[in-house]
C-alpha cells in the first residue's frame, strides 16, 4: 500500500508499507539517502535536520551515506564479513539479557548490557561501571528519540538546549568516535531491544516457550526499524506516483516486516543498504532464547 502526502510548497512525501513495493522502489537508482536540500519547505528542513543529526566530526554516519559512496560500501562489506564470523559471547544463565527474557530483571538492566555487548564488537574489552553504563543507555534513548521526531518545534528546542550534541558526544566518546559504532549503540540497539521485548513476551507463554526453538523464536520476534527514508534525485515514476527532485519516500519497514515475518524484509537483505549485522543479530537472538528456555 502507498500513500502520498502532497501539499504544494510545503511537503511532498510518499509512504510505502508493502515489502514487494518497497523492494521495487528501492532498486530504482534515482532514489537515494544522501539528502539534498530540495523540494518543498518541510522536505528541505528534514533533509538538513537528518544531515545534522546523523554526523560526527563532519562525517556522516553510515545510514546517511549514498548508494554509490565507495567508502561506505567498503566499510559496510568489511563489517558484515567480520560480524558474520565473530564468535558470540557465551552468555551465562544469569546474564542480564537472559534474565530479561525470563522476566527476572527490568529493561533498565537489560538495555545497558545489550549496549555493552554491541560496543564490544567495535571496542575489544569495552566495559563501564554501572553509573557510566546507565548514562550511556540514557543518552542512546534520548538520541534515538531525537532522531525520530519530525516536529520542527522539538528540533528548535533541541538546538537551543544542545541536547542532541551532548548525547551524540556521550555515545561517540564511548566507542572512539567510530561512526558505525555510534549508529550501532545509539540507534540499532533499540531495534534489538524491541526484539528482546518480544522474546520476553513469548517466553511468558508456556506453550510458545516449549514449542519454539531458537530460529523460530528469533524469526517471530525480529523487530525491524520503524521506517527508513529515501529521496528522489530527479523525476522518477514509481509505484505510488511520479516523483520529482526532493520528494521523500518513507519505507515503513516495521509494518512490512510484521506482515511477512521475513528477516530479509527487516534487514533489507536484498537492498544496496542491507544491514551488515543481520547474521550477528539473528544468531544473538537465537542464543538468548535458547539460554532463556533452560
Amino acid at each position: 500500500m502507498t500513500r502520498r502526502i502532497h501539499i504544494p510548497l510545503l511537503i511532498d512525501l510518499l509512504e510505502v508499507d508493502d515489502a514487494a513495493t518497497i523492494g521495487a522502489i528501492d532498486r530504482d537508482p534515482r532514489l537515494d539517502r544522501a539528502y539534498d536540500k530540495a523540494g518543498p519547505l518541510f522536505n528541505r528542513m528534514l533533509a538538513g535536520r537528518l544531515t545534522r543529526v546523523f554526523s560526527i566530526d563532519g562525517t556522516l554516519l553510515p545510514t546517511m551515506r549514498g548508494r554509490d559512496d565507495a567508502g561506505r560500501r567498503a566499510a559496510q562489506a568489511a563489517l558484515a564479513d567480520r560480524l558474520r564470523h565473530v564468535l558470540l559471547p557465551d552468555l551465562a544463565g544469569n546474564h542480564a539479557l537472559i534474565a530479561y527474557v525470563r522476566g527476572d530483571v527490568t529493561r533498565d538492566r537489560a538495555g545497558p548490557a545489550l549496549q555493552a555487548l554491541i560496543a564490544q564488537q567495535f571496542v575489544p574489552g569495552f566495559t563501564l561501571d554501572d553509573a557510566a553504563a546507565q548514562r550511556l543507555w540514557e543518552a542512546a534513548i534520548r538520541f534515538d528519540a531525537t532522531a525520530r521526531t519530525v516536529n520542527p518545534l522539538r528540533w528548535l528546542q533541541q538546538a537551543v538546549f544542545g541536547t542532541l550534541h551532548a548525547d551524540r558526544n556521550i555515545l561517540a566518546a564511548a566507542v572512539g568516535r567510530n561512526p558505525e559504532a555510534i549508529h550501532a549503540i545509539g540507534i540499532a540497539v533499540h531495534n534489538i531491544m524491541a526484539s528482546l521485548d518480544r522474546l520476553r513476551a513469548l517466553h511468558d507463554d508456556s506453550a510458545s516457550r516449549h514449542a519454539l526453538d531458537g530460529k523460530a523464536a528469533a524469526m517471530a520476534c525480529l523487530a525491524a526499524p520503524d521506517s527508513v527514508l529515501r529521496q528522489a534525485k530527479g523525476v522518477a515514476d514509481v509505484p505510488g506516483g511520479s516523483l520529482t527532485h526532493g520528494t521523500l519516500v518513507r519505507f515503513k519497514l516495521a509494518h512490512a516486516a510484521a506482515r511477512t515475518l521475513d528477516p530479509a524484509t527487516a534487514f533489507q537483505s536484498a537492498s544496496w543498504s542491507a544491514c551488515p549485522a543481520s547474521g550477528f543479530v539473528f544468531r544473538l537472538l537465537e542464543l538468548i532464547w535458547t539460554r532463556a528456555r533452560r
